[in-house]
C-alpha cells in the first residue's frame, strides 16, 4: 500500500476549470462558478478559490461574517463592492479585505464581461453570517446549516452578570 501523493501545486489548467458552482438561496443573481484552490492543495485552515461572477451577477447576498475574515483580489474584469451601503468600483489588482464582524458587504458584476477574482477567508468549525436586508442569520456547524429569522428580534443590553449569579446560579445551587 502506497501513500497518497500530496498535491502542493495546483496548475493553471486545473484552477481554470470552474467546476465548483455556488448559489445562494436568497439571491437568484448569485450563481458563481469557481475552483477551490485550497481544497485541491490540501489546505485545511485557509479558504482560497478562484471565482467567476457572470455579467449581471452577484457573488453573494448582502451579508456580514461574524466569525470569519473574508477577502477578494480582482484578476480580470470589473465589479462593484458594496460595504456598509457604500459602493466602490473594482478593477484588476484591487484587493478587498473584511475583518470579523466589521461590515456588511456584497460583490456584484453589473458589467458585460465576467469578473474573475481570487476569494478567500478562513475555514472555521462554526460560521455565523448575518443577512441584514433579509432579516436572517445563518449558523453553519461543519456541513450542517441552520437559518433563523431575525427580522423581529429586539436588541437588549448586555446581561447584568451580578443579577444572573444572584438569581439563577444561586437558585440552582440550592436545588442540589
Amino acid at each position: 500500500m502506497g501513500q497518497e501523493q500530496k498535491n502542493y501545486i495546483v496548475r493553471a489548467e486545473r484552477s481554470e476549470e470552474f467546476r465548483d458552482t455556488v448559489t445562494y438561496p436568497w439571491n437568484p443573481d448569485s450563481v458563481v462558478a469557481g475552483t477551490k484552490l485550497s481544497v485541491l492543495a490540501g489546505l485545511q485552515r485557509l479558504r482560497v478559490s478562484v471565482v467567476r461572477v457572470p455579467p449581471g451577477g452577484a457573488a453573494t447576498a448582502y451579508h456580514s461574517q461574524l466569525s470569519e475574515e473574508e477577502w477578494w483580489y480582482v484578476l480580470s474584469g470589473k465589479g462593484v463592492i458594496e460595504i456598509d451601503d457604500q459602493e466602490d468600483f473594482l478593477s484588476p489588482g484591487d484587493f478587498v479585505g473584511i475583518g470579523v464582524a466589521e461590515a456588511a458587504h456584497q460583490l456584484r458584476n453589473p458589467f458585460r464581461e465576467p469578473l474573475i477574482c481570487l476569494h478567500g477567508g478562513e475555514y472555521t468549525d462554526v460560521s455565523v453570517s448575518d443577512y441584514p436586508r433579509l432579516g436572517k442569520r445563518m449558523f453553519r456547524y461543519g456541513e450542517t446549516m441552520e437559518i433563523y429569522d431575525t427580522s423581529d428580534v429586539e436588541e437588549i443590553g448586555p446581561a447584568d452578570l451580578d443579577e444572573v449569579v444572584r438569581t439563577s446560579w444561586r437558585r440552582s445551587l440550592r436545588r442540589s
